[in-house]
């Protein structure tokens, strides 16, 4: 590189920094976006996997939905002896209600309870309001530690006392942090930590009652991958699940990667924006250095030097945007407040090696494929060009080179897409949506500009001038529409993403919507319940619903066949526990696709939903076997249904039973219902109800 292209580098830069000040900003916002998500979900992404422990509370877990059968208890008991596990505690989990033993406060509310003995948690800390230190004796005597805002909805301090279940407890204590809180992401009430052996006296674990059996296990690391293999293989016949910590660590890091690569493509979409910007800003700036170039080459130098001249300037700007960008990613990350995320250790963001080299590399890559086409044209600049100007516009037909580079610019824009997606096809997609998008929009101009023509013939100036300047020689006519109409489309896109989900998980409220859900209403207290509602206002028209949990344990039909446990498990979430119920009729938010409702044959019948048979071939004449309460059912396909998931108040079922399979069979109700609209009136109408 002669002395000669870096004197005049330094010349162009000072000379046109402020018409390059937007290459710069664009490639700025860009990097600046990749590089502030990368490192924010990296940061969360290492706190958390030094958490795995924490989040699971032991290094191994076993867990049942069912109480532990002898058999089970000596399987376990076996291998955790012969593994020579350091530690073991149980757990046992189960939702109910709540209230005050003072019987002048007229509340109750659901909570999720969490019965736990001496030892837990393993890893993790459980924090209490006041700097008080956890230990088991706060739980010994029937003591209890609540959340705080359960405090607020009972109206009671600690030292007061609560009634859950059959037994009185003490309040000692607010719990801000539990390690280990399995019960889900969806809460059916505010957490309360009480003692293993209180909980199991309470009256809550009747048969059928809904409940997680706990075994947590403290073990050397060499040891946990051999004992989590033979549980399973032991029990492999069963429903027990058996995971260790680095179930946990596998699964956040899989949600977090797929986090960081989904925004990471949204900054990079920002990237290609800027691109676009640098793209019409450089061939801006090419058409008006024209004469300057003609006057270079008329001196001597040569297209090749050129080239590298207005190159360089660009891998400057380039740079020095990236870097800006990277400084503002910095800024912004030390604006987050360590303890955003609560429940786990306080995150230290920060930015991050490997999103700090990738934002700044694609900021870089981006800024000369997006430049390089548009100054290429330096090429057909001539020097006798300052006598004929009109030249400046002449160009080979075919300009292989041009090809050459726009092709090259593609593939790489769809390899840098597909590694920010993580993905080859959204790759694709991504780049092939913006392609075509590009080219409509492209064709749209060219619409534009020919539609408001003959407006150029009318006599008020302004208007005549403006739609001429549209078709003018040079004009950033479709460059902007480009840029404008990318720009819409990513902004409404994101936006009706957003929409279209909270939409999709939001209530629908109806004037008959339900504000009030009765749930685990046992078998012997059905009758009692419908007294008392119909007792109590306009809920005469109240059903309580018939569930019971069940597993499908065979299939025996035209397309599939399963012969036991395995088998099923091998289809997925065909495996899972469903809840299920029974009925006569279908609801006003199912309809019948095949089949028919029932039939007189002796044999059990079911319904199915029509999602069971697209996904897993199950249809109408199959046999299928389930897993309920301890006994096995058999029971063939009567018909598929089609289910109106936005209003499941009664019919939100994927297996729906004829009412005649479980006659004899323990069972619990739910039930929704219009409650009273004072709060003082539907506070009290929970407490009797509860009492």
């Amino acid at each position: 590189m002669n002395s000669f292209v870096l004197r005049m580098v330094s010349r162009e830069v000072r000379a046109s920094w402020r018409r390059l000040l937007l290459f710069f900003l664009c490639v700025a916002l860009g990097v600046s976006a990749i590089v502030g998500v990368r490192s924010i979900i990296q940061s969360t992404h290492e706190t958390l996997l030094s958490e795995a422990r924490t989040l699971l509370a032991a290094d191994m877990i076993i867990r049942s939905r069912s109480p532990w059968t002898d058999d089970v208890s000596v399987t376990i008991s076996k291998r955790l002896e012969e593994a020579k596990v350091l530690a073991r505690t149980e757990s046992i989990e189960t939702a109910t209600m709540v209230r005050p033993a003072d019987a002048t406060k007229a509340i109750a509310k659901m909570i999720e309870a969490r019965g736990v003995q001496p030892g837990f948690p393993f890893y993790g800390v459980i924090q209490i309001a006041g700097g008080q230190l956890y230990s088991h004796e706060l739980l010994a005597g029937q003591g209890a530690l609540v959340r705080p805002e359960l405090l607020t909805q009972l109206d009671v301090k600690v030292g007061g006392k609560i009634l859950i279940g059959n037994s009185t407890f003490t309040i000692r204590g607010v719990m801000l942090t539990e390690p280990g809180n399995s019960m889900g992401a969806f809460s059916l009430g505010s957490r309360v930590l009480v003692d293993h052996d209180d909980l199991q006296e309470a009256g809550l674990l009747s048969f059928g009652s809904r409940a997680n059996y706990e075994t947590l296990i403290k073990i050397s690391e060499e040891g946990i991958e051999p004992l989590v293999n033979q549980l399973k293989e032991d029990l492999s016949e069963t429903f027990i699940r058996v995971r260790s910590y680095h179930n946990s660590e596998n699964r956040v890091s899989r949600n977090l990667l797929r986090a960081e690569n989904y925004l990471s493509l949204i900054g990079f979409i920002i990237v290609i924006l800027g691109g676009i910007g640098v793209w019409s800003v450089t061939r801006v700036f090419v058409r008006q250095k024209i004469k300057s170039i003609a006057i270079l080459k008329c001196i001597g130098a040569t297209s090749k030097d050129l080239l590298t001249i207005y190159l360089l300037q660009v891998i400057l700007l380039a740079v020095s945007g990236s870097l800006l960008g990277v400084a503002i990613a910095a800024v912004a990350i030390e604006a987050i407040p360590s303890d955003m995320v609560t429940g786990y250790a306080p995150i230290d963001y920060q930015l991050t090696m490997s999103a700090t080299l990738q934002g700044f590399g694609i900021g870089v890559l981006v800024s000369l494929l997006f430049s390089v086409v548009p100054l290429l044209d330096v090429r057909h600049v001539r020097p006798l060009l300052l006598l004929r100007y009109e030249m400046s516009n002449e160009r080979q037909l075919v300009d292989w080179l041009r090809v050459t580079a726009v092709i090259v610019v593609m593939v790489a824009l769809i390899g840098v897409a597909s590694w920010q997606a993580g993905s080859l096809t959204i790759g694709f997609y991504v780049s092939g949506g913006f392609a075509l998008l590009a080219i409509c929009l492209h064709l749209a101009s060219g619409v534009l500009i020919k539609a408001v023509a003959p407006l150029s013939r009318l006599s008020w100036f302004p208007l005549r001038h403006a739609v001429m300047s549209l078709a003018s020689p040079g004009n950033q006519t479709r460059t902007i529409i480009l840029a404008v109409g990318l720009g819409s489309f990513f902004l409404i896109g994101i936006r009706s993403l957003q929409t279209n989900l909270l939409e999709e998980f939001a209530l629908e409220i109806r004037d008959d919507a339900p504000d009030m859900y009765l749930i685990d209403i046992q078998y012997d207290q059905a009758n009692g319940v419908r007294d008392f509602l119909s007792d109590h206002g306009d809920n005469d028209s109240v059903e309580l619903v018939p569930v019971l949990r069940a597993r499908v344990t065979g299939v025996a039909g035209k397309q599939v066949n399963l012969e036991g446990l395995e088998d099923v498990r091998g289809m997925g979430s065909l495996a899972r526990e469903y809840v299920v119920t029974y009925r006569a009729i279908f609801e006003k938010n199912e309809a019948l696709v095949a089949g028919r409702v029932w039939s007189d044959a002796v044999i059990p019948e079911v319904s199915i939903e029509e999602s069971i048979r697209d996904r897993f071939q199950i249809d109408v004449g199959d046999l299928m076997e389930f897993a309920v309460l301890g006994r096995t059912v058999r029971a063939t396909v009567a018909s598929v249904r089609s289910v109106e998931w936005s209003d499941t108040r009664r019919g939100g079922f994927m297996f729906v039973f004829r009412p005649d399979t479980f006659n004899a069979a323990p069972h619990s109700y739910i039930a929704t219902m219009r409650g009273p609209v004072s709060t003082e009136q539907r506070a009290r109408m929970q407490r009797n109800l509860v009492e």
